[in-house]
């Protein structure tokens, strides 16, 4: 049986502490599973692990940032002098044995979950045969979105949590991004029966979260019905400007904080609501909007964060445009006040809900773990100039996702889209060139040669593939002279005469393969292939 290291920061209460632990339990029938986590923050996972997974701590305990905040609060100087070094005790500690456990691991795949492991994993493991999957959970900006990218170049995949941000980062990196959700553990039997007027949100009390907004659209609600309640579950860094603002709008009557609880006391907190209300400004895919869905509460949030987005966009909530409070307030409302409206998004989510379902994305994580299994890391360049040749060498995209691939040919208007397609890093263009104007066509390949020697140097492919014509011509003269295996693929187009680049690059490719066979008359050596349409 196959071994899969999971290494995360906690086991603390958290969205990716959940999505481990879940992860964990999922792929244990199939594989043998190990954790490597950082901190032991508590003696029992807030989050049930099975049995016969196996936990390994880094440190006993966590950081004292709350013990710093204290002290520089209350003004003892002392004491934060003590508190600044032992915390700089535990990051040194934290990078040493995480550096130590990446450098013994004996397993066959490692997980990462956060940017700061899958850094150290692609340093300590780039030439290590173990195979890499980082899984992110952040709704990159452009600075964390280069930092992610920087830190998985020797990752076999970038799994994320939504469809949304695998095409932000599709873009950049290719095929090497692909999206699987989170999910539920089970269906559940139960369902909420909307009979009151309570809504409720989860989560960690933080500024992004937009619990304040929560609150002032409580308080637009209860202008206009003063028996909706709102329960709020969650504690965090936010929880005193919650409480003042709960104050300041008078509405200590209408909204209960219950602090943090586990998933059994959520889970009846969310069977006693009839709405689930998410304000969040960012939320890369929202964890507990499934398992209000799971439960048949139905979900109003706003639009602005993409995990809402992707998971109601067939209809099983409703999104708010542009985070207008009073939009909001009024949907709340009209929902509250009419059952069948209410009735027909329950049901909807219990529909959509099949959808994330550990059957369902235990077969694409399963499907994962084995493509990766075979996948090869040898850098390989596909090139070729545009028109025909491109068509031909892009019918050999399926191994894209087998190697890792680099795809170079001409810049035209008409191949812009290969870097949307195929990723920004993994496509390059060169000089568009055709021997017509036979002046500007001689310092068109000259200028070729050299930039083709650039891209040599800069990705360092192990095999160049290519069905021609001219515009490749130079790189795979450079492969050849550089160490790199060449293989010509000659042009379809051609039955019976040779190309012009096939008869000089014939001489020393590795492997030449004809699609005609009437062609080996012309290439003794070379494979017929057959046919690559």
């Amino acid at each position: 049986m196959k071994k899969i290291t999971i290494l995360s920061l906690h086991l603390g209460v958290g969205g990716i502490e959940k999505y481990i632990t879940s992860l964990s339990k999922m792929l244990s029938s199939d594989y043998e599973v190990e954790m490597i986590i950082t901190y032991k923050l508590k003696e029992v996972p807030s989050f049930n692990i099975g049995k016969n997974i196996k936990i390994t701590y880094l440190i006993d305990g966590g950081p004292n940032r709350d013990e710093i905040r204290k002290c520089v609060k209350r003004h003892k100087y002392l004491k934060l002098l003590k508190e600044i070094i032992k915390a700089i005790k535990i990051l040194y500690l934290k990078r040493a044995r995480t550096k130590k456990a990446i450098k013994n691991l004996e397993t066959d795949y490692l997980i990462t979950t956060r940017t700061y492991e899958t850094k150290l994993a692609n340093k300590i493991l780039k030439n290590n045969k173990v195979k890499l999957i980082a899984t992110d959970h952040n709704y990159p900006d452009k600075k964390y979105k280069t930092k992610l990218i920087k830190a998985t170049t020797n990752f076999d995949r970038l799994v994320l949590v939504n469809s949304e941000i695998r095409d932000i980062y599709k873009q950049e990196i290719g095929l090497k991004a692909i999206c699987i959700n989170n999910f539920i553990d089970d269906l559940s039997k139960e369902k909420s029966n909307l009979g009151t007027k309570n809504i409720i949100s989860v989560g960690r009390f933080s500024k992004e979260k937009g619990f304040i907004d929560l609150i002032d659209i409580m308080s637009l609600i209860i202008k206009k019905d003063n028996k909706v309640t709102l329960t709020l579950v969650g504690d965090g860094e936010e929880k005193e400007n919650i409480q003042n603002r709960i104050k300041e709008l008078k509405l200590e009557n209408n909204i209960k904080l219950t602090g943090y609880l586990n998933q059994e006391e959520i889970k009846s907190e969310l069977l006693k609501s009839s709405l689930f209300c998410m304000t969040s400004e960012v939320e890369s895919f929202g964890l507990v909007i499934l398992e209000a869905m799971n439960l048949g509460v139905p979900v109003v949030a706003f639009e602005s964060a993409c995990g809402p987005r992707v998971l109601l966009r067939n209809g099983a909530g409703i999104l708010i445009k542009e985070r207008n409070k009073e939009d909001f307030a009024n949907c709340v409302l009209d929902l509250l006040n009419n059952k069948s409206k209410l009735k027909k998004l329950s049901d909807l989510s219990k529909k959509e809900i099949e959808n994330y379902t550990s059957d369902v994305i235990k077969q694409e994580w399963l499907k994962l773990l084995n493509d990766v299994n075979k996948l090869s890391r040898k850098k390989v360049m596909f090139i070729s100039s545009t028109g025909g040749h491109l068509n031909e060498l892009l019918m050999l995209k399926s191994m894209f996702n087998k190697y890792n691939y680099f795809l170079i040919t001409e810049n035209t208007a008409s191949n812009k889209n290969l870097k949307n397609k195929y990723g920004k890093k993994k496509v390059g263009f060169l000089v568009y060139g055709t021997r017509k104007h036979i002046f500007s066509y001689i310092f068109k390949i000259i200028f070729n040669s050299f930039k083709s020697l650039y891209y040599f140097i800069k990705i360092r492919p192990s095999f160049i593939v290519s069905t021609g014509a001219h515009t490749a011509g130079p790189m795979c003269l450079i492969g050849h002279l550089l160490g790199a295996k060449i293989i010509f693929i000659e042009t379809f187009a051609n039955s019976e005469t040779k190309t012009i680049t096939g008869s000089l690059v014939y001489k020393f490719a590795d492997l030449f393969i004809v699609q005609w066979e009437s062609m080996l008359e012309n290439y003794p050596n070379a494979v017929f292939g057959g046919w690559i349409y």
